[in-house]
């Protein structure tokens, strides 16, 4: 059998193999123990695993408080458990068995991906594309230096790429060993590219057509790209798996979008061109008739006249006016 430790990444830090029928570990915090672990809840003589003839593994809890589990069951503590392979927890620590009896998958071709294969091009297409973008709004912006505004702005884009890159390129030597430069460059000045320009460009297009509906596009388009962007950034720097990866950059996502959304709210009110229009006006509903002849009018008023005549000399013979003289 092979007893693997594995570490707070997922990966063995440890690996131990025994043969022979009969043949014992033990595993706990005593010295004596075949497998040391440094795990405050895990006992000094924590369990015994016995190799048996026909190549299963008989675990055992040695009358531990907070007993031995495999694959998240807990082992009785007199009758232990007989597995061919599967997961051990000793307190925290986590150990993987494996027997004769575990199957083995086939062997992986090894291959490199599209972004490692062509990084450096990559990289180097991303960030001439951010220079591109950044300077593209200095010359919409027209100022009297065009050459010191473009300046400025491919310096600050190529800082801002540069912090970035080097934030993932060191948790990638954290994690593993290595910086993989390249890669990040090329994923960060590729989002931020996409980003950036597939925004304006949506934003001019529903601009020309007068369809509001594509700026919401284009932001659910960007909020896409980062997403992506930041999952290849923790696939590439941690050890996560597939679904850890993309739900930490999900929330990673929502959190950026929350932050620039609350940044354009203050920059937009701050902006003495903008123009409050308002509260919306509707115009109420409105009953609408066909035109009528100017006489028809006429003989309305001239009825509704003689009818107002009428009226006051009613009034009159009920309560008659007083003498001027009174």
């Amino acid at each position: 059998m092979v007893i693997e430790q594995i570490g707070s990444h997922g990966h063995p830090v440890l690996r131990l193999r025994f043969e022979g029928a009969g043949t014992e570990c033990r595993i706990g915090r005593d010295l004596g123990c075949d497998i040391v672990v440094d795990d405050d809840h895990a006992a000094p003589q924590h369990a015994l695993l016995t190799l048996l003839e026909d190549g299963r593994v008989s675990v055992q809890d040695l009358g531990t408080r907070n007993g031995t589990r495999v694959d998240d069951k807990r082992v009785p503590a007199d009758a232990g458990a007989i597995i061919e392979q599967g997961d051990i927890i000793v307190g925290r620590t986590r150990l993987r068995i494996r027997t004769r009896h575990t199957p083995i998958g086939p062997e992986r071709v090894f291959r490199r991906d599209f972004v490692r294969r062509h990084r450096t091009l990559l990289a180097a297409a991303g960030v001439s594309a951010c220079i591109a973008y950044v300077g593209f709004l200095q010359w919409l912006d027209a100022p009297s230096s065009m050459l010191r505004s473009v300046t400025t702005a491919t310096l600050v884009a190529l800082g801002a790429i540069a912090l970035w890159t080097g934030l993932w390129a060191l948790i990638t030597k954290l994690n593993h060993g290595s910086w993989h430069v390249r890669v990040h460059v090329t994923i960060a000045s590729i989002g931020a590219a996409f980003c950036a320009w597939g925004y304006w460009v949506t934003g001019l297009v529903a601009f020309a057509a007068q369809w509001s509906v594509l700026v919401q596009i284009g932001v659910a388009v960007v909020g896409a790209v980062a997403l992506v962007a930041l999952y290849l950034h923790l696939r590439e720097a941690t050890h996560y798996g597939r679904r850890m990866a993309l739900a930490l950059a999900g929330a990673a996502t929502l959190v950026i979008g929350a932050i620039a959304w609350v940044v354009a709210i203050g920059v937009d009110d701050g902006d003495v061109n903008r123009v409050d229009l308002g509260p919306a006006v509707r115009l109420g509903a409105g009953r609408v008739v066909p035109n009528r002849d100017i006489a028809d009018y006429l003989a309305e008023i001239d009825e509704l006249q003689r009818t107002a005549g009428r009226e006051r000399q009613k009034s009159l013979l009920n309560a008659p006016l007083a003498d001027a003289d009174d």
